[in-house]
């Protein structure tokens, strides 16, 4: 190996002494042979103790950009993600995709003899050995392969600074050049060169400052980009300096005198006095979730589960939306969509994406609101599951006082202020009347509603006695994740309810005579195929839903204000609905065959345990004697709702008579105990309240 290295300088030095003697004189020939003869002494010394650089093809295929390909389920690119902190670089340039001023003026400037040396260049060499003797710097003596063995180390080798360090350069340098080709070594320096801050690469650069390709790169911004090699963090006004330097001594003047660098200065302000600005390539990806992760291996590919015409039709949908309602304080909104088979995510819409969104990097999709009326499938659900109601049950929609607490009581009211009397169970359910849904809940109870919730996926549930009779109306904090994956469940999976009881509920979200109280027969919610469907409004209008499946897609939307400020005037029909309506009909072009749902009559009977009750007085209550009126006159009315054949009222375990809707009683001071018993004297229903 020593005779290799003699041999090739005494090549380099027959091919280039004739220029060393002309451009140095003889002072800086004989810096130059002693330079060569040096380097010929200590290489072969050091040959076999310095390690073999890698193949270019290692060095390609282990490159990172600092930007991942998030793809969609087939490999379509949906969105660009930073996944490196400590640096920007984009993805890898080959060296035809440079443009030609900047190949041209890399090698000019960086390197003139760079198609003519072996990896180390003795005529500069020598030339800065004479400028080192003279007391400068010996930064003139890397070649750009020199420079990409420093490039390609992981640390600064062994600590080594100045001549020893510049030695071992020139020897990596060597074997580098006796493995690739000049083509490859310029390949590799302008993806791993620094260019300004944090960028690294030309990619990065043209990207960042120039907003373009490397193959676009006119040659003042090619000049400028080259400057910054030499002065990564220079002034602006210092690298367009350089820059004019760099095309003036490369030809680019074609005048006599200095040149005019005032628009190349002007270019260089413009372009590095403000940070770097590399566009996201796409936006349809707000937020990455890991629920959407099907592949992250480490590489610069990503890949998700999502579908990409699914995913920007999901995206369209919510900005359109969100720019519509804009003027009703309407900001934010996410939109989800599930294989109902098998549960798989085919878009994330975590919200409207910058420019629209009021925080982007909130993800719409896993933040916890208040849940509305799309808690009432699992009321009726369970309520079905355990024989208590059937769908053709009838339930009291009227006003109604719920005890809560000592003293105080519920009165829950229907959205539209309206009540029916007597209404079916899916009636109830489909139309989302509130007064039905507090009874049904009353004959289920909260724990198991709660338990029942629980297994359905949702999390940071409250103790049982938290809620009361408003966990029926949604005064619970879900995410839109945990009821489109709960609707999904329910639709699918026979260990949430039972077979008969997911067709029931399918038939009260699906069939437009079930709706028809609240929505009409026509409405957003009636598509031009069978799907079951659920709006909710929370308190003060804070949020909007609507989630509903079909035997292909589970779909849920939210709509509202990531800050928690109310809506204006808005429901989840005119919110959430218009979105879960243009996304349902876009998912089902060709709709196949479906299951149309059944519609039953209401039932002739009332069944009397989802409806008899002591509506009044309320558990708990105190009731106050007024000394000013005689006491014969002060009554106190017990109310009791729907009254059954046979049922009777009991008043401190005495008979006070048959019960009645309004029976008066006459005040007596003490605790009382009034209970409502059946035909078989079986206890129905008690309150304890206190007179003084």
């Amino acid at each position: 190996m020593p005779g290799v290295l003699l041999n090739l300088f005494r090549r380099v030095a027959a091919r280039s002494r004739a220029k060393q003697t002309a451009a140095l004189g003889r002072a800086g020939f004989m810096v130059a042979a002693l330079s060569a003869g040096t380097l010929a002494i200590v290489g072969a010394a050091l040959w076999w103790g310095t390690p073999v650089p890698p193949d270019f093809a290692q060095v390609r295929d282990s490159y990172r950009a600092s930007d991942a390909w998030i793809v969609d389920r087939h490999g379509q690119p949906l969105e660009s993600i930073r996944t490196a902190r400590d640096r920007r670089s984009l993805d890898w340039v080959t060296w035809d995709e440079v443009s030609p001023a900047f190949r041209e003026l890399l090698v000019q400037v960086e390197d003139q003899r760079f198609h003519r040396h072996f990896g180390v260049d003795p005529l500069a060499f020598g030339h800065a050995g004479w400028q080192m003797l003279r007391g400068r710097s010996l930064r003139g003596a890397s070649t750009l392969t020199m420079q990409l063995t420093g490039l390609l180390e992981s640390a600064p080798a062994s600590g080594r600074r100045g001549v020893g360090r510049k030695l071992a350069q020139m020897l990596d340098a060597l074997k580098l050049e006796s493995r690739w080709s000049k083509r490859e070594i310029l390949e590799a320096y302008v993806n791993l060169v620094p260019f300004r801050g944090e960028l690294v690469g030309l990619r990065a650069a043209s990207q960042g400052y120039f907003a373009k390709n490397p193959a676009g790169l006119f040659r003042e911004e090619a000049a400028l980009l080259i400057a910054l090699i030499r002065a990564p963090n220079a002034r602006p006004e210092v690298v367009g300096a350089r820059a004019c330097r760099i095309l003036d001594s490369a030809g680019g003047a074609t005048h006599s005198g200095p040149p005019d660098c005032a628009p190349l200065l002007a270019l260089a302000d413009k372009s590095f006095s403000r940070p770097y600005a590399i566009a996201r390539k796409r936006e349809l990806v707000p937020v990455l979730s890991p629920r959407i992760i099907e592949d992250g291996d480490g590489t610069n590919l990503i890949r998700t589960s999502l579908d990409r015409r699914t995913q920007e039709l999901a995206i369209t949908a919510l900005r359109e939306q969100l720019r519509h309602l804009k003027r009703q304080n309407v900001n934010d909104g996410a939109v989800l969509i599930l294989e109902t088979r098998t549960g798989r995510v085919v878009a994330y819409a975590a919200n409207a994406g910058p420019g629209l969104a009021s925080a982007p990097q909130v993800d719409g999709v896993q933040t916890r609101r208040q849940a509305g009326s799309t808690i009432k499938p699992i009321v009726y659900g369970l309520a079905f599951d355990l024989n208590l109601l059937a769908p053709d049950s009838l339930l009291d929609d009227s006003p109604a006082d719920i005890p809560i607490s000592l003293g105080r009581v519920y009165h829950p009211r229907n959205y539209d202020h309206v009540f029916r009397g007597p209404v079916s169970a899916g009636e109830a359910l489909g139309s989302s009347m509130n007064v039905p849904a507090v009874r049904a809940l009353k004959l289920v109870g909260e724990s198991l509603v709660l338990d029942k919730m629980r297994e359905l996926g949702f999390e940071k549930l409250e103790d049982d006695d938290y809620y009361g009779p408003s966990l029926a109306l949604g005064a619970v904090d879900v995410t839109l994740w945990e009821l489109t994956q709960a609707y999904r469940r329910i639709a699918t999976e026979n260990t949430i309810f039972k077979p008969e009881t997911r067709e029931r509920l399918y038939d009260a979200l699906a069939a437009p005579e079930y709706r028809r109280f609240t929505f009409g027969m026509d409405s957003l919610l009636t598509l031009p195929f069978p799907a079951a469907v659920k709006t909710g409004t929370s308190k003060d209008m804070r949020d909007n839903w609507c989630i509903g499946w079909t035997s292909e897609f589970t779909l849920g939307v939210w709509v509202g204000n990531f800050n928690g400020e109310p809506m204006w005037n808005v429901s989840g029909m005119s919110g959430a609905a218009p979105i879960w309506r243009e996304l349902m009909i876009a998912l089902h072009p060709h709709p196949g065959p479906m299951r149309a749902p059944r519609f039953l009559p209401r039932a002739e009977v009332l069944p009397r345990r989802s409806l008899s009750r002591i509506r009044y007085p309320a558990a708990g209550m105190l009731v106050g004697l007024d000394p000013e009126i005689p006491r014969r006159l002060q009554k106190l009315p017990i109310e009791i709702e729907n009254p059954q054949p046979g049922h009777s009222l009991y008043l401190n375990r005495k008979p006070l008579g048959a019960a009645r809707e309004t029976l008066l009683w006459g005040l007596a001071r003490g605790r009382h105990r009034l209970e409502l018993k059946d035909a078989r004297g079986k206890s129905v229903d008690e309150v304890r309240f206190e007179v003084r």
